[in-house]
């Protein structure tokens, strides 16, 4: 063929396999339920079966929120007064909590203890949290702030709820309501739910 703009047999079956799957995104076909859109990908998979692309996915999805809200958000003010974020997400449970079994911490915290230990040990290597023998039980743990931890994570508390006062203020009050209430469902879907704060008690019957 003549020309620049000459397409290869592999390219041209690339290009139109491309043109058909996005054509198809544009133009659902017709059957049960609503006409969705190319914007709305989760209703058109589940009323016409569209394919979900990986980046689609909601557990993709939700996952590339969190990940961008802790990276861009949680850890540059974590940073900022001198802590990793897996250290501000420790601090900031004991400062709402504390003095609390290691095994609810690591509940609530999403830490399993290899990593909630090593952490702790950073933590209180800098004298911002200690460790404690649980009197009911000589091979638990009870780990508490010390004052300067404590004051340190209340320092931070203004910054953490200005950058969470960010994410709700970008959503309108119906959105808020909706989002909320869509992930405490996607959360009971595998038995889980949100957090409540830990007590003393929790963790010591395990």
């Amino acid at each position: 063929m003549k020309g620049g703009n000459a397409m290869t047999g592999p390219a041209l079956r690339k290009r139109a396999n491309h043109e058909r799957h996005h054509s198809a995104r544009d133009v659902l076909p017709n059957g049960p339920g609503p006409h969705i859109h190319d914007d709305d990908p989760w209703n058109a998979a589940v009323v016409h079966g569209r394919k979900l692309d990986l980046g689609e996915y909601p557990s993709s999805l939700l996952l590339r929120a969190a990940n961008v809200i802790h990276l861009e958000g949680t850890a540059v003010y974590a940073r900022k007064h001198g802590l990793s974020l897996p250290e501000w997400r420790i601090l900031g449970r004991l400062c709402e909590s504390a003095p609390m079994p290691l095994a609810a911490l690591c509940r609530i915290s999403h830490f399993d203890k290899a990593q909630a230990t090593r952490v702790l040990r950073s933590l209180a290597a800098r004298r911002l949290v200690r460790m404690l023998a649980d009197p009911s039980h000589r091979n638990r743990r009870i780990v508490d702030l010390t004052p300067g931890g404590r004051k340190l994570a209340q320092s931070i508390f203004p910054e953490a709820l200005e950058a969470q006062m960010k994410l709700l203020k970008a959503l309108s009050p119906d959105e808020r309501r909706a989002t909320f209430s869509a992930l405490k469902k996607l959360l009971a879907v595998y038995g889980a739910g949100i957090p409540a704060p830990a007590s003393m008690d929790e963790g010591r019957s395990s």
